[in-house]
């Protein structure tokens, strides 16, 4: 009996794909929705804080099924928040 390794290679591949998509939709959306936003700086922070939310949502439920989910992941995508956030703040003013 033979098992066909290159089929689960390939599915690996649709999913980081797939996953890798999601992150690129969620970040130009972010961009695009903060360009538009010029000279409205209450919507711009509103679009970055939805799109840290998305970013570190993507991040955990990425890990998650990727099966390697630990709390210093979790950890890092919420501090990598944090700082874009704060920054976006600093600016602002």
């Amino acid at each position: 009996m033979r098992i066909d390794a290159g089929a689960g290679v390939t599915h690996m591949k649709f999913h980081k794909l797939i996953h890798g998509f999601v992150l690129l939709c969620i970040l130009a959306g972010g961009a695009l929705t903060f360009w538009y936003a010029k000279g409205n700086t209450q919507l711009q922070l509103v679009a970055g804080l939805v799109t840290t939310i998305a970013y570190v949502a993507w991040g955990i439920i990425h890990h998650a099924l990727q099966g390697d989910l630990h709390r210093n992941v979790v950890i890092e995508y919420v501090l990598i928040g944090s700082i874009a956030i704060v920054l976006l703040l600093t600016l602002a003013v």
